[in-house]
């Protein structure tokens, strides 16, 4: 999967998620309606895509 996004700006990251007791991959992208074309599942896993926004660094 990261082969798939790297340096895709769309793409904020990649990890692993659990939900109802099952894992999935989770592929965190800037915007729901834009971003890149990822399979439903790797490997029996099901890939999951959240839009969480811009991430950027803030000063503490």
């Amino acid at each position: 999967m990261r082969q798939l996004v790297a340096g895709d700006s769309r793409v904020n990251g990649v990890g692993l998620s659990r939900a109802s007791g099952r894992w999935s991959v989770k592929v965190n992208v800037v915007d729901d309606a834009d971003h890149p074309d990822l399979p439903t599942a790797v490997d029996g896993v099901p890939v999951r895509v959240t839009a969480v926004g811009r991430i950027s660094a803030r000063a503490s």
